[in-house]
C-alpha cells in the first residue's frame, strides 16, 4: 500500500467518524490557535513599539534633572545657555535643543483645548521627527526675535477651527501669567503612539520658540536638553559625557540623568518576549494534551480494526505497511487540526489586535512552523498505537471477537 492509498484510507476513516475525529483534533486546534494568536499579537506589539519609537525620534537622547534629588537641588544646578553651548562642542551630537515644557491650554473664541507647550528651535524638528503638513516649523529667526509664532498639530487645528487651513490665524495661550496671543505658522501631522500617550496623557504637543516660552513663563534656566546622536551605538557614551560636563560646570554630583529610548525598547521587547514564551509554554501544554488525545483515539481505532489488521497481515502485509497506515492517519488528524488551529488563531489574533489597536503580524515561517509542529505531534503520538497494530499476531487478530 503506497502513501496515497494510506492518505485516502485515513480520509475515509476520518469521514466515517467525524465527531470523534473533531474531538480528537480539539487539543491540537486550541494549542496551534494559541501559538499563532500569541505570535501575531507579540509581533504586532513589537512593530507598534518600533513605529512609535520612530515617531518619537530615532537616536534621540534626553539628559535632564534627576528628580529623585529634587529636595537637594538649587537654582544653580539647572541648565543654562552656557551649558547648551558647552554640550554643542561634544563630538557625536547632530542636533540639540533645551528642554522646557508647560502643560497648558489654547483658546480660540469659545473653544478651549489642553496641550503640551514645547519650547523649540530649528533643531527640534530634526530631533523629534516632526512631520509638517502645512506651513513651516520654528526657525532660528523666531528664536532670535522672541517671536510669538506657534506650530500646532492637525488635532488642535480641527478642534479649534474645524479645518487645518489655519496658517496666519491667531490662538490665545492661557499661561498662569495671563493670556498671550500667538500666530499660527505651521501644522504638524498628529498620530497617537505609545510614547506620546504615556508621556503626555494623550495631549498633543504644540511648539513655540524656546526663547518665547522662557519669556512668557519668566524663566532663565532649563531642566534638560534634547539631543540627536549621530551613531546609535554611541548614545550611552555621549550621554555620560554630557552628564560629566554638566557636573563639572555646576560642581555637583548625581543631579542629572538620561533617558535613552533604545534602552526602553530593549526592556519592553524583553518583557514581550518573556510573556510570549510563558504563553507559548501554556499553549504547548494544550498541544501535549491534544497529542495524548490523538494517541488514545488511535489506540481505540486499532482495537476496533484488529480483524482488519489480521486479514492484511495474513495476505502478506508487512509490519512497515501497517505502521505507516496508522501513522498516516494520526498525522492527517493532527495536520487537519493544525490547519483549523492556524485559521482560528489568525481570527483570534486579528480580533485581539483590533481591540489593542495594533497590526496582527503573522509570518509565513510561523505558519509553516505551526503546520510542521502539528504533523510532528501526530507522528510522535501515533507511533505507539501504530507500532502496537504492526506487532499483532495475525492468527490472534483473526480470532479476535
Amino acid at each position: 500500500m503506497n502513501l496515497l492509498e494510506n492518505i485516502l484510507l485515513a480520509a475515509s476513516t476520518i469521514r466515517a467518524n467525524k465527531m470523534r475525529s473533531f474531538l480528537t483534533m480539539l487539543g491540537i486546534i486550541i494549542g496551534i490557535a494559541a501559538v499563532v494568536a500569541i505570535s501575531a499579537i507579540g509581533n504586532g506589539g513589537k512593530y507598534q513599539i518600533q513605529k512609535s519609537m520612530e515617531q518619537f525620534g530615532t537616536n534621540r537622547l534626553m539628559v535632564y534633572m534627576n528628580w529623585e534629588k529634587q529636595g537637594e537641588m538649587t537654582q544653580r544646578d539647572y541648565l543654562n545657555d552656557r551649558d547648551i553651548e558647552g554640550i554643542k562642542r561634544i563630538q557625536g551630537i547632530e542636533a540639540i535643543t533645551p528642554l522646557y515644557e508647560e502643560w497648558t491650554s489654547l483658546t480660540v473664541r469659545n473653544h478651549h483645548i489642553d496641550i503640551v507647550l514645547v519650547g523649540a528651535n530649528a533643531d527640534s524638528q530634526i530631533i523629534t521627527n516632526v512631520k509638517m503638513i502645512k506651513g513651516r516649523f520654528i526657525n532660528d529667526n523666531d528664536v532670535a526675535n522672541n517671536s510669538n509664532q506657534i506650530v500646532i498639530s492637525e488635532k488642535e487645528a480641527r478642534e479649534l477651527f474645524g479645518t487645518i487651513d489655519v496658517i496666519g490665524e491667531k490662538v490665545t495661550l492661557n499661561s498662569y501669567r495671563g493670556p498671550v496671543d500667538f500666530n499660527i505658522v505651521g501644522i504638524t501631522n498628529y498620530e497617537e503612539n505609545l510614547f506620546s500617550g504615556t508621556m503626555n496623557n494623550g495631549r498633543a504637543q504644540v511648539y513655540v520658540p524656546i526663547s518665547t516660552i522662557m519669556r512668557v513663563y519668566n524663566q532663565t534656566v532649563y531642566y534638560g536638553v534634547n539631543l540627536k546622536i549621530a551613531n546609535r551605538e554611541d548614545m550611552d557614551i555621549v550621554g555620560q559625557q554630557v552628564i560629566r560636563l554638566l557636573e563639572r560646570m555646576h560642581n555637583n554630583k548625581d543631579m542629572y540623568t538620561m533617558f535613552n529610548l533604545e534602552q526602553m525598547l530593549q526592556t519592553i521587547n524583553g518583557v514581550i518576549a518573556t510573556v510570549t514564551t510563558v504563553l507559548a509554554f501554556i499553549a504547548g501544554i494544550a498541544l501535549l494534551v491534544g497529542g495524548i488525545g490523538i494517541m488514545n483515539i488511535m489506540l481505540v481505532s486499532v482495537s476496533e480494526r484488529i480483524r482488519e489488521i489480521g486479514i492484511k497481515k495474513a495476505i502478506g502485509a508487512k509490519r512497515s505497511t501497517i505502521l505507516l497506515q496508522f501513522i498516516t492517519e494520526s498525522s492527517i488528524i493532527s495536520l487537519l487540526g493544525g490547519i483549523i488551529g492556524i485559521i482560528f488563531g489568525f481570527v483570534l489574533g486579528l480580533g485581539a489586535s483590533f481591540l489593542l489597536k495594533m497590526p496582527p503580524l503573522i509570518s509565513i515561517r510561523e505558519v509553516v512552523g505551526a503546520t510542521l509542529l502539528a504533523m510532528t505531534i501526530g507522528i510522535l503520538f501515533g507511533v505507539y498505537p501504530a507500532n502496537r497494530a504492526a506487532k499483532m499476531n495475525p492468527i490472534e487478530a483473526l480470532g479476535y471477537e
